[in-house]
């Protein structure tokens, strides 16, 4: 019994991808919003909105192709400080 394409897109990391490319999307609009002066955001607050979550994909990527543990803890680190530099610029406002 086949498992279906949603299983390749996880199987071969494909999800990860497609992740990172939502949350690119995400700061273009966010950014694009804001210079056009109908919300949004400039872009260092939406770069430090988006970054934990990429270090969490990366995380999730290097966990589902089997890579070294490091590979998924600096995935974690990068989301984790990627977080407190966005809580220390929210608590500055």
């Amino acid at each position: 019994m086949s498992e279906g394409p949603m299983a390749s897109v996880f199987a071969e990391g494909w999800i990860a991808a497609l992740l990172l490319a939502v949350l690119a999307t995400e700061f273009v609009v966010l950014v694009a919003r804001h210079r056009r002066g109908r919300g949004g955001l400039p872009p260092r607050s939406a770069l430090l909105l988006v970054l934990p979550g990429a270090g969490f994909v990366l995380a999730i990527q290097a966990a589902l192709s089997g890579a070294h543990w490091s590979l998924v803890a600096l995935g974690l680190a990068l989301a984790g400080l990627a977080h407190l530099a966005d809580l220390a610029e929210r608590l500055r406002r």
